[in-house]
């Protein structure tokens, strides 16, 4: 759900990753991380569908598709913050930026494979994560006032 906005395509790219993962078990090494590699191949299959999605919509038009995230009220100063709540703040980054910040914070790739996996340079994926963690470290400070 990092990756997608919605439950249907990341189920539709969970499907197509386990069936990537079957197809090529012939190719995994014993001495690697069985982990590590499922995780690589989840990663490629989403960059590659990112890609693909890039594609079409420079192909077909120039449409606009910044969604809104939903604001969510909380009754009292002890709720706790959930994950589905930190993911919306996620995902109202801008598209790159919050790829660039998933990978880094949350899947643990530096900044040369983010830049090799995305087609950018070291430098822009150390800007879009400068720009996830401004850009986030605001909302909480929004999220905190509206608590206290």
């Amino acid at each position: 759900m990092r990756y997608k906005n919605d439950y249907d395509t990341a189920g539709a790219s969970l499907n197509a990753i386990y069936l990537k993962v079957l197809d090529n078990l012939d190719k995994f090494r014993k001495e690697d991380s069985f982990i590590a590699w499922v995780k690589r191949i989840a990663v490629n299959h989403l960059i590659d569908e990112y890609r693909k999605e890039q594609h079409m919509k420079k192909s077909t038009s120039y449409l606009d598709d910044n969604k809104a995230v939903e604001s969510r009220a909380f009754h009292s100063k002890e709720a706790e913050m959930e994950s589905e709540y930190l993911l919306d703040m996620i995902k109202d980054l801008p598209q790159m930026t919050q790829k660039v910040f998933n990978l880094f914070a949350i899947d643990g790739y530096k900044h040369r494979e983010i830049a090799e996996l995305l087609d950018m340079s070291e430098n822009t994926s150390k800007w879009h994560l400068r720009e996830a963690r401004i850009k986030l470290q605001a909302k909480l400070l929004v999220f905190n006032a509206n608590i206290s």
